[in-house]
C-alpha cells in the first residue's frame, strides 16, 4: 500500500493512514489520503502491460489505501463505458461529447467505486457491522457491498427516499430506516450511532473519495490519455467532484498527463448551496428552504464537501451553476435519445453543459464529459410522469 498518511483538507491536522477517524478531530473537516506519489511513479513509469490494461477500477491499486489486494470486495465495479453522442454535439454545437455512463456499475451507480473501498476498509479494521445515511443509491451500494462481505448493514434514509432503492438495499439484507425529512438529518442520526453504538460509519468520508475519484482515471484513460477540456459532475454532498479533481491532480503528479482539464459542478434549483457561495463569496450555508425537486439523489441542503468543491473549481478555473427541473428532464429525454437512461439527477450534467455552451462558457471546439452518475430504473416513477404528460 502507498497511502503515507491522512491530512485536514481545511487546517492541515495529520493522522495516521491507519486511524479509525472520519473527520478531522480539531476542525471537523473533511480529511484526504495522501500517498507516496514518487513510488507509484516507479510502479507505472515504462509499464507496458499496465497501460495496455482494460480501464476498470482496481487496475488503478497503487492509487487506493487498501493493504491486501486479495482481500478486496469487489463486485467489478468501474470499467463503464465512455460514449460519444455526435447528435447531441450537433444539437448543443460542442466539437466533442461524451458521457461517462456510471449507471453501468453493479447497483447502478457511481456510488460502487467508493463503497468497494468503504466496506473493504471496514474489513480491515475488523468491523461487523455498518451504518450508513443516504438519500437512496448509497443505501444500495452499500448494503450490496456488505453483504458480499457478510457484514450487518443498516440504511438510515429520510423520508420520500424512492422506493426502488429502498429494495435493491431491502433484496441484499439491509436493515432500512426512515429518519427525519432530510438528508441531513439522516446523517446526523447514523453519525450519532456510529459514535454511541460502535458502527463503522460509511458515506461521504475519505476512503470513499479514494474509490470515486477511480472516475476521473477511467476518463482519461478512456481517451488515451488526452485531457478533456471539461469535466461536468453532478454535485449532491461534492464528495464526486472533489474525488475527480483529486484523481486528476495524482495523475499529473506521477507525469501520467502534464494538463488538467476545467470542472464544472451542478446543482439542481432549490437545493444550490454551494452556488450560492461561489456567487457571493461566502461560505457554504445549509438551504433552510423546502423545495419540490425531481433530482432526490442530489438534494442535499448542507454538502459535507462544499468547500472542497469550491476549491477544486476555483483551482481549475471552472464553473458551478444551477439547473431546473425542467431543464433536467429535457436533458433526461435528449441522453435517452441517445440509447442512455440515466436518473433525474444524472440529467443536470448535460443540462449544464447545454446551458454553458448557450453562455459562450463552453466553446465550440472544446471537449466536454458529462458525468450521469446512476440508472434511470433508480427512478422509474419520475420518468414515468414526464412521459405521461
Amino acid at each position: 500500500m502507498f497511502a503515507s498518511k491522512l491530512v485536514c483538507t481545511k487546517c492541515g491536522e495529520e493522522y495516521s493512514s491507519a486511524c479509525g477517524v472520519y473527520k478531522c478531530r480539531k476542525c471537523g473537516s473533511p480529511l484526504d489520503v495522501r500517498y507516496h506519489y514518487e513510488d507509484i511513479a516507479e510502479v507505472i513509469q515504462d509499464n507496458d502491460p499496465w497501460f495496455r490494461e482494460h480501464p476498470h477500477m482496481w487496475k488503478y491499486w497503487m492509487f487506493l489505501p487498501v493493504s491486501n489486494l486479495r482481500k478486496v470486495v469487489t463486485l467489478n465495479e468501474g470499467g463503464t463505458r465512455l460514449y460519444r453522442v455526435k447528435r447531441l454535439e450537433e444539437k448543443l454545437g460542442i466539437s466533442m461529447l461524451y458521457v461517462k455512463n456510471e449507471g453501468e456499475n453493479p447497483t447502478g451507480a457511481f456510488k460502487d467505486r467508493g463503497s468497494s473501498v468503504e466496506i473493504t476498509k471496514a474489513l480491515e479494521f475488523h468491523a461487523r457491522r455498518v451504518i450508513v445515511a443516504s438519500t437512496g443509491n448509497m443505501a444500495a451500494s452499500i448494503s450490496a457491498y456488505g453483504a458480499k462481505a457478510g457484514l450487518d448493514v443498516t440504511i438510515v434514509v429520510p423520508e420520500g427516499t424512492p422506493e426502488g432503492k429502498l429494495l435493491q438495499a431491502r433484496m441484499y439484507g439491509a436493515k432500512v430506516e426512515v429518519f427525519g425529512k432530510t438528508y441531513d438529518e439522516a446523517l446526523a442520526e447514523a453519525e450519532r450511532r456510529a459514535t454511541e453504538e460502535g458502527y463503522y460509519l460509511t458515506g461521504n468520508y475519505h476512503f470513499r473519495v479514494e474509490g470515486q475519484k477511480t472516475t476521473g482515471f477511467e476518463i482519461i484513460d478512456q481517451l488515451h490519455f488526452k485531457v478533456p477540456d471539461w469535466i461536468i459532475v453532478p454535485i449532491g454532498a461534492g464528495t464526486h467532484l472533489r474525488a475527480i479533481w483529486k484523481g486528476l491532480k495524482e495523475f499529473q503528479r506521477v507525469g501520467l498527463i502534464d494538463e488538467l482539464p476545467r470542472i464544472a459542478g451542478v446543482q439542481i434549483e432549490g437545493y444550490d448551496a454551494i452556488v450560492r457561495a461561489w456567487e457571493t463569496g461566502k461560505p457554504v450555508e445549509r438551504i433552510t428552504e423546502k423545495v419540490p425537486t425531481i433530482a432526490s439523489a442530489i438534494a442535499v441542503k448542507k454538502p459535507v464537501d462544499g468547500e472542497n468543491v469550491i476549491r477544486a473549481v476555483r483551482e481549475s478555473d471552472g464553473h458551478l451553476g444551477t439547473v431546473t427541473n425542467e431543464e433536467t428532464l429535457k436533458a433526461g429525454m435528449l441522453l435517452g435519445r441517445e440509447g442512455l437512461f440515466v436518473e433525474p439527477s444524472s440529467a443536470t450534467a448535460l443540462a449544464l453543459a447545454r446551458k454553458m455552451r448557450e453562455e459562450g462558457i463552453i466553446e465550440s471546439g472544446d471537449s466536454v464529459v458529462v458525468v450521469a452518475t446512476g440508472h434511470g430504473l433508480k427512478d422509474t416513477d419520475t420518468w414515468n410522469r414526464v412521459i405521461q404528460s
